[in-house]
């Protein structure tokens, strides 16, 4: 029989084919955009989402002569969680081969005419509000009947595919939303606007008390009016590109820094009467920094070390408020030689402090992605359109440097994850961390659990060779784990030994990790830090679970928590532990050793070799085909009538697979057609078996916790009130604790009825109404005849009561719990 999962990436549908392989051409498109619409095609309104059902709104986009070319299309569905969620996909009228057309989710070719063209073009002389997103465009020309309103198709995606050049000579106002793609999308635009020959460009500066998020088509602050909305609009200040030195000249230079020169062997200080200083060896000021605000100024410098190796780093000038000591250490830690002594100390932070360069530089604080750019702690992968982007504050350890080659990690590495269920499912895992912003994905992780000296290690060793990141242990502060969370956003975090950390801060740190979000912390002058956020995807192990580990806490994890952190049995079923092919070696333990030697030998240029290879092409159609590649994986595998609860898991197995086949198709992992699908079926599978089924996590739960109480005090804790003596008299028996009664059924075995009171102890932690519904529906307790979960049972010596029935079977563990 044929493998399904051999095709997962192909054939691939035309918007997803562009960018699934950086080295190879695109598929032939069998979706043509029709434009302009034809005046006889079908109304848009009888599409629907293969997903997502009949689009919520649209919006329709046309060219200067008014003719309809598309629309951009809400779609509002409920989530596989069953939370809301939202969608906006592009309807275009196609021609899909042959004599058919229809409306299908196209985008219109570049360049995208910008939304609402007529009235921009007939209204030319009224003042261009450009906002983020349609449904704002439409708000804000509600709100301002005397000003024109626009916008990119797509929004903050990608507006350097719009056609600018309506706004040629008219003034335009940028009214971003509030927060930091907003602040990104208002400077790619200004940029975009100012070249297309906009006469003045604006841009409205949204107060910093306002909700993060905030737009035009939310409800205002309190107070705050449509005259509030124009004074803003009045006192948006003039957008000015970053200023640019002319070739060979320092922009600004301070008359002190006369007094500093840099030679062959380092950095000077000259002084008339003392002589000159050195205060270091020498380096280079590659650039000045700052972020997207206008904020967070810095230097970016450069050096070599001893070795002749180049080092960079950009550092934030606030860095130079105190002693000095901090960027001692990184220039020292780096093999720069800084002069000891405080005179020499000090002139050094005189010289940082005021000095300037030719270029300029956007920094960010943190790796990932920022708009179109990911910014990892050593490089900037993608088209900057303009100032390169760096990484502020932070230099690469010296653990995460890359050793090796490419083709040795491939050879000696990736190649012995094939046939390796575990090995592959975490090495997969490793590409899946950059495509969540693209997904727009949560964060989440895989937590290997199984007996110690089964290679559990391997799959965090061979996971973390992939970007050449250290992997740290469960035991971590607060601080430490939002520390590590953050340095690994959009990428990789690794943790080992989740059974040395304390129960409550297990509980704690996983939930922290998977919600994406830090602690709300205050500042020296009483008012919030900014609270720390981050997407990552973490590959854990540990001897025991996370349910386990917190149950030693006297807690019960939550049903969301596990299925954002997927506890996978370890072990594969082979006989050989973690592991079902060893590629030559004798046993587990030498396998082992194996990969440990070969992922030290190699590693850390996989992930980047995967981040040129992504940023090298569309990401919005790259984005489109990993969607689809997971949704046949999903197809292929998830079981019919699954719970909610295991869909979501299903959409992460299906991501990690996608991400796992990406990389093979773009030649990264030297892996054969399907191999990450197969090994993210068998994790998948054994995720199912162990926790007890398709069905609810906290039904499986509740029907273990009661059937562990029968066992544990079933004997003890219920009165057999039905036992005679000999002679036929009641038995006399003391039952401390009573929950209730048991009796012998016409099989001589026990079964069991439960007081209220008593049931509610048994049900302690659940909803005991509910989960006494899922028990009839598992045959664990028997209704009455009206249906009720409780019956009315005659008790010798008690009289009538009600009471929950717990058949003898109620001490089987079956499938009916499934």
């Amino acid at each position: 029989m044929p493998d399904d999962n051999a095709g997962m990436f192909a054939p691939l549908t035309p918007e997803e084919a562009k960018a699934s392989r950086a080295a190879g051409p695109a598929k032939g498109a069998d979706k043509v955009p029709i434009l302009p619409v034809p005046e006889r095609a079908p109304p848009v309104s009888n599409f629907k989402h293969t997903k997502h059902g009949a689009p919520s709104k649209l919006w329709p986009y046309h060219d200067a002569a008014g003719r309809l070319l598309g629309y951009a299309a809400r779609f509002d569905y409920t989530a596989s969680d069953g939370t809301p969620a939202k969608d906006v996909l592009p309807l275009t009228y196609c021609d899909l081969g042959g004599t058919k057309r229809g409306w299908r989710s196209k985008g219109i070719p570049d360049p995208r005419p910008l939304y609402k063209l007529p009235e921009l073009i007939a209204r030319s002389d009224a003042l261009v509000i450009v906002t983020e997103g349609e449904k704002a465009a439409d708000a804000a020309a509600e709100l301002l009947p005397e000003c024109v309103t626009t916008t990119p198709m797509h929004g903050a995606k990608s507006p350097h595919k719009t056609d600018w050049s309506p706004v040629t000579g008219r003034e335009v106002v940028i009214w971003p939303d509030h927060d930091e793609p907003g602040a990104s999308f208002a400077q790619a635009v200004a940029e975009l606007a100012t070249k297309a020959g906009a006469a003045r460009v604006r841009v409205v500066k949204v107060p910093a008390d306002w909700p993060s998020g905030w737009d035009l088509a939310d409800e205002p602050p309190a107070g705050v009016t449509v005259e509030t909305l124009r004074a803003m609009i009045e006192a948006a200040g003039p957008w000015e590109p970053p200023p640019k030195a002319p070739a060979g000249q320092r922009r600004g230079m301070p008359p002190e820094m006369l007094a500093f020169v840099m030679r062959d062997y380092g950095l000077y200080h000259r002084d008339p009467d003392t002589g000159d200083t050195l205060l270091s060896g020498p380096f280079e000021v590659v650039a000045e920094t700052r972020d997207s605000t206008g904020g967070s100024w810095g230097v970016l410098l450069a050096w070599k070390d001893p070795d002749g190796r180049r080092h960079e780093w950009a550092m934030p000038r606030s860095i130079l408020a105190g002693d000095g000591t901090e960027f001692r250490r990184v220039f020292l830690d780096g093999g720069l030689f800084v002069a000891p002594g405080r005179k020499a100390r000090d002139m050094f932070m005189v010289y940082l402090a005021n000095v300037r360069a030719e270029t300029y530089a956007t920094c960010v604080d943190r790796t990932g992605w920022h708009g179109r750019v990911y910014v990892s702690a050593t490089q900037t992968y993608g088209d900057t359109q303009g100032d390169p982007v760096i990484l502020q504050g932070v230099t690469a350890a010296a653990d995460t440097k890359p050793r090796g080659t490419l083709d040795g990690w491939q050879d000696e590495v990736a190649a012995l994850a094939i046939g390796n269920s575990r090995l592959a499912f975490a090495l997969s895992a490793a590409f899946a961390g950059p495509l969540l912003y693209l997904l727009n994905a949560e964060s989440g992780g895989l937590h290997f659990r199984g007996a110690s000296s089964i290679g559990k290690s391997s799959m965090l060793t061979v996971a973390a060779s992939a970007w050449g990141c250290p992997v740290y242990n469960w035991r971590a502060t607060d601080n430490a784990a939002e520390a590590l969370a953050r340095a690994a956003n959009d990428a990789l975090l690794c943790l080992d030994e989740l059974g040395q950390a304390d129960g409550r801060a297990a509980d704690a740190m996983a939930y922290m990790l998977s919600n994406g979000v830090g602690k709300a912390r205050m500042a020296k002058d009483t008012s919030a830090r900014p609270v720390m956020t981050w997407r990552a995807v973490f590959v854990s192990t540990g001897e025991i679970g996370l349910a386990e580990k917190v149950a030693e806490a006297g807690r019960r994890t939550r049903a969301g928590q596990e299925i954002r952190i997927l506890d996978i049995p370890a072990d594969a079923g082979a006989g050989l532990g973690a592991f079902e092919a060893l590629h030559g070696s004798v046993d587990g333990d030498a396998f082992a050793r194996r990969l440990r030697l070969a992922t030290e030998t190699h590693r850390g240029h996989a992930a980047h070799a995967f981040l040129e290879r992504i940023t090298a092409g569309d990401l919005d159609e790259l984005a489109t085909a990993v969607r689809a590649g997971g949704d046949r994986w999903k197809a292929e595998h998830l079981p019919a009538g699954a719970d909610g609860q295991v869909q979501r898991a299903a959409g992460r197995f299906a991501l990690i697979a996608a991400a796992g086949e990406l990389a093979a198709t773009m030649g990264v992992l030297p892996w054969p057609d399907g191999e990450a699908s197969r090994a993210a079926a068998a994790c998948f599978t054994a995720w199912i078996e162990a926790r007890g089924g398709k069905g609810p996590a906290e039904v499986t739960a509740g029907i273990a916790l009661v059937r562990g109480f029968l066992e544990a005090h079933g004997m003890s804790r219920f009165e057999p009130a039905w036992e005679t003596d000999a002679t036929g008299q009641p038995m006399e028996s003391r039952t401390i604790n009573r929950v209730g009664f048991r009796r012998k059924d016409a099989l001589g075995q026990w079964e069991f009825y439960a007081m209220a009171e008593g049931f509610k102890e048994m049900t302690r932690g659940f909803n005991s109404k509910e989960l006494a519904a899922e028990l009839v529906k598992a045959g664990m307790l028997l209704a009455d005849n009206n249906g009720k979960t409780s019956k009315s049972v005659k008790v010798p010596g008690h009289g009538l009561a009600r009471l929950y029935h717990f058949p003898a079977n109620a001490l089987c563990d079956g499938a009916e719990d499934a």
